[in-house]
């Protein structure tokens, strides 16, 4: 899977340097990390970066710079593409990379009225490190082409709905909030934050197994992301799910409280 920069200037090795000189490659087994930069402020940056290393940790992976280094270069590569808004992807294979990509974030009548979701047979190795693993999303783009739909759920052999295709899933029965176990999935950086909002605003939240066969019971489901936030879930598989459940809707408005706090944290800490 060759990913390309989308602007002027892309970061490798430590050094800014002009987007004709990159060269694509494939990353299968390279590891990293999306950003979302919002007012020219990359969101949840502290996390990001500590996951990244930590993947580095258990894929073998070396990373020659620090956390204070790689802010630094992420900084830079906003400053010099003047860029408020957008996806930065930050890998490391054999070099570090850090550039642009193309986005695609959620239509207000998708945060209105919810996404489809498809099934996906399909586990991904080491699921507690960020890496490329081509195969997968292989087939999960397949599978969103063809059939229209915005994402795709994982169903490990077990028949347990684990995570998305490059998101995080959470479901609500009356008034608490399910998601996947930390071991089974990609811990995503609003996944976490997520949480943070279920315990700000007193709400039930727990790790369990969800079995597909027990979709029918559930009254609501979201998916989380760098791109997405928290997004509504209107089906699954034939599923039909309450996208104006007051939980989620409330869960919605506290994430977007938090992105601003951290705005304004990230704003006072450069200032």
């Amino acid at each position: 899977m060759a990913l390309f920069p989308i602007h002027k200037y892309f970061v490798f090795n430590g050094r800014l340097v002009p987007v004709s000189t990159f060269v694509p490659a494939e990353n299968e087994g390279g590891i990293y990390e999306v950003l979302r930069v919002v007012d020219g402020i990359p969101l949840f940056l502290d996390e990001h970066l500590q996951r990244f290393q930590h993947s580095a940790e258990l894929a073998g992976k070396e990373i020659r710079y620090s956390c204070t280094q790689l802010e630094a270069f992420l900084n830079q590569l906003i400053i010099r593409n003047e860029v408020d808004e957008g996806n930065i992807l930050i890998s490391c294979k054999t070099n570090l990379k850090a550039f642009f990509i193309a986005h695609n974030y959620p239509s207000a009548e998708q945060y209105k009225s919810g996404i489809r979701c498809g099934l996906l047979h399909a586990e991904r190795m080491n699921p507690n490190a960020k890496v490329f693993q081509t195969e997968v999303r292989k087939q999960a783009n397949q599978l969103m082409e063809t059939l229209g739909f915005y994402e795709v759920l994982l169903v490990d052999h077990e028949q347990r709905i684990t995570e998305g295709s490059r998101s995080n899933v959470f479901f609500i029965k009356g008034d608490e909030i399910i998601t996947p176990p930390g071991k089974h999935v990609l811990l995503g950086i609003t996944r976490q934050k997520t949480i943070t909002c279920a315990n700000r605003l007193n709400l039930k939240i727990r790790e369990a197994e969800i079995p597909l066969d027990r979709l029918t019971g559930l009254d609501a489901a979201f998916i989380t992301g760098t791109s997405p936030k928290i997004l509504p879930i209107k089906e699954v598989d034939g599923h039909s799910f309450d996208v104006d459940n007051k939980v989620l809707r409330s869960l919605m408005n506290e994430y977007d409280k938090v992105i601003q706090e951290d705005i304004q944290n990230r704003v006072r800490k450069s200032g």
